[in-house]
């Protein structure tokens, strides 16, 4: 197998393990909200009904804060020898929260929940979640590949490449991110 074919297949073998670990997460943080003791789920369920009474509008700025900073750790640990623990726990955590926060919605307002969850959840998270895939994909990518040239000078140059690809889809997923924090700001403001 050539050089380009295997890449191609590694590339692909990373893609298909970082959406399955994140459907695993988003299904556990879903199986978390529904294990939880009643008396908890209904601790968070007056927190949800009260948040939805007085809430402000958080400012754009401070929506894509919440999102890029999970992003920018699990770039980061791309960087890192050992940051795929980094990276993974991030990106599970991101996933699950997905996952639990859709499920108390449902637990707590039942049908009314579907709607939420397709109305307040489901918009920006059809930019969020290709914005983490793909980040996670490309620091798992990267921190396996990081020394794949051959002689001093193709190191060198490989891997500044390599670097400058990396921060080039880090710039892609601050894109996405941008986009859905503006979803969601113009879904919370209205």
């Amino acid at each position: 197998m050539d050089m380009k074919k295997k890449q191609d297949t590694d590339r692909q073998k990373i893609f298909y393990i970082v959406c399955l670990f994140f459907l695993l997460g988003t299904a556990g943080g879903a199986a978390a909200a529904n294990l939880l003791p009643m008396e908890e789920q209904g601790e968070i369920m007056l927190f949800l009904q009260q948040m939805e009474e007085g809430q402000a509008v958080p400012s754009f700025g401070r929506i894509l804060w919440k999102y890029l900073k999970y992003v920018l750790l699990i770039w980061l640990g791309g960087w890192m020898q050992m940051g795929l623990f980094l990276s993974g726990a991030v990106y599970l955590f991101c996933s699950a929260s997905l996952g639990f926060t859709a499920a108390m919605l449902l637990v707590t307002y039942g049908g009314r929940g579907i709607v939420l969850v397709a109305g307040l959840l489901l918009p920006q998270n059809l930019l969020l979640i290709p914005a983490y895939v793909l980040m996670m994909w490309a620091a798992l990518y990267y921190m396996f590949h990081w020394q794949e040239a051959e002689g001093k000078r193709g190191l060198k140059r490989e891997r500044r490449r390599k670097q400058t690809e990396y921060c080039i889809l880090f710039g892609g997923a601050v894109l996405l991110l941008a986009g859905a924090s503006g979803v969601e700001f113009l879904l919370l403001s209205f």
